[in-house]
């Protein structure tokens, strides 16, 4: 049960990093794009910085739950390194149940505080309409899969450290 989960989850994790790059990708080319009109015509393109500053959370948040997966978040493991595999995964444990804590906490308020700009139409102060709820929207979803990610690897050391080899 806990590998579909897994399967799924990684699939997802692909998909919204595949978003973060295309945002990147986006967001990079909005800003070459309106220095290269400002310095060449003198006519930069309205709320260029206003947009990025809208994008940027889905550029940071999506990629969470993957850079975990890959074990690409920063670790700690001066001491970890020194214990058995048992006590490694009895860490493991420890830490992805801390971290999903942490996370749903994260994710219900970033819910919250995106739902109340989306219920109000906020909008960012731009010469354009830009929606600032839409750049809002990233951080819940991002946190929820992040959330998901510790309590499936959480999951996935408690039934590791089950079993019956030793280490």
């Amino acid at each position: 049960m806990i590998l579909q989960v897994d399967l799924a989850l990684r699939k997802v994790e692909g998909a919204l990093r595949v978003v973060s790059w295309l945002v990147t990708l986006f967001t990079t080319f909005l800003i070459v794009a309106d220095v290269s009109l400002r310095f060449l015509f003198n006519k930069p393109l309205p709320a260029t910085w206003e947009m990025s500053e809208v994008l940027m959370p889905y550029i940071v948040f999506l990629g969470f739950a993957y850079a975990l997966t890959e074990k690409a978040h920063i670790r700690v493991s001066l001491l970890t390194d020194k214990l058995s595999r048992r006590g490694k995964l009895a860490c493991e444990v420890f830490a992805g149940l801390v971290g999903f804590a942490m996370c749903a906490l994260i994710t219900v308020w970033s819910w919250t505080k995106f739902w109340d700009s989306f219920r109000i139409g906020e909008e960012i102060l731009a010469p354009i309409h830009i929606p600032w709820w839409f750049g809002k929207f990233a951080m819940p979803v991002g946190m929820a899969f992040f959330t998901v990610r510790y309590l499936v690897q959480a999951a996935s050391a408690m039934i590791e450290c089950a079993s019956p080899k030793r280490g």
